[in-house]
Order: structure tokens, then C-alpha cells, then sequence
């Protein structure tokens, strides 16, 4: 079955994860890439998108392509995922079934608007409404596994879902 890791990083701690998680799965890496954010000026819209719910025009690169399976991945803004990733979320019919996420944040507010990103997730999955299995890594991490024994047990929970037989074909996204 073919992996691919759908992220979206900003500063790059998202991305170091997904680099992390396909080291060890043979997954592939898509990034997703929205430039509206880039600079002081892109992180203070990214943050009054996130409150607002506004979603940017996004790119991918490469492109999904053929995938049996997603994997998804980013930070998570206001509570919720960043808006490149809800703006990829809307296209869930169009996407391969997402298996599992992984968040990185700054343990900084609440996340229970992020609940409802996954029950989303959750009932478009390969198995509808069963909870995905979730990696969150917050940048101060006082307590708790490392990061390479918490990117360990969370491939161990997708292992069963990443070993089932091929799913059917699905056709690759392009974003526009």
C-alpha cells in the first residue's frame, strides 16, 4: 500500500515530524504550500484566518498522486488545524482515506474546536467513525515520551490500518 504524508509547516516543526513518521513507514511526503502566510505579515493573517475560519488558496508538491492512504499533518492555529489544512479537508471526498494526524502546537488555548476537524475526518475514514489515531507535540514538552518514542507508538496504532489489503484505486488530486 502506498503512503503518502499530507503537511503543511510554517516553521518547519510540522514538517520535521512528517520527515520523522515517513523515515520510519516508508510513506512519501506532499507538502502543502500556501504562500498568503509567508512573513510577519502572513503569521499574523494565518492566525486571523484561523479565528475566522477563512480558507487560502493552497498548492501541493508534489502531488498526491496515486495513495491508498493519507496521513495528515500541521499545526494547529486558534485551536484548530492551520487553514491550509482545513482548506485540503474540504476536498476529503477527493482524497485518499485519512488513517491518522499528527499536531505540533505551542500548548497555548484550547483545542476543542480541533475535535471537530477529526470527527470530520473520522467519519470520511477507511473505517467511519472509529477515531483516528492522533500525535499531538507541543513545543514545550516539560513531561512525557520523546518525540521519537511518541512518532514510534503512533506508527504502531496506524500499522494495522497501513497493512490492510490495497484499498480501490482512487484518482490523484490536483489542487488548484
Amino acid at each position: 500500500m502506498q503512503t503518502v504524508i499530507v503537511v503543511y509547516s510554517r516553521s518547519g516543526r510540522s514538517l520535521r515530524i512528517a520527515e520523522r513518521i515517513a523515515a520510519r513507514s516508508r510513506a512519501r511526503v506532499c507538502r502543502i504550500a500556501c504562500p498568503r502566510y509567508d512573513g510577519l505579515s502572513g503569521y499574523l493573517r494565518g492566525w486571523r484566518d484561523a479565528w475566522r475560519g477563512d480558507l487560502p488558496e493552497i498548492t501541493l508538491a508534489p502531488e498526491i498522486g496515486a495513495a491508498d492512504l493519507l496521513i495528515l499533518g500541521g499545526p494547529v492555529w486558534a485551536g484548530r488545524f492551520a487553514p491550509p489544512v482545513r482548506r485540503l479537508m474540504r476536498e476529503a471526498e477527493r482524497l485518499p482515506p485519512v488513517v491518522g494526524v499528527f499536531v505540533t502546537r505551542d500548548r497555548i488555548g484550547s483545542t476543542l474546536p480541533l475535535e471537530a476537524d477529526l470527527e470530520a475526518l473520522a467519519a470520511a475514514g477507511p473505517t467511519p467513525g472509529e477515531d483516528l489515531p492522533l500525535l499531538t507535540l507541543a513545543r514545550h514538552r516539560p513531561s512525557g515520551l520523546p518525540i521519537e518514542r511518541a512518532v514510534e507508538r503512533f506508527l504502531a496504532r496506524l500499522a494495522p490500518l497501513m497493512s490492510r489489503r490495497k484499498a480501490p484505486a482512487i484518482l490523484p488530486v490536483r489542487m488548484a
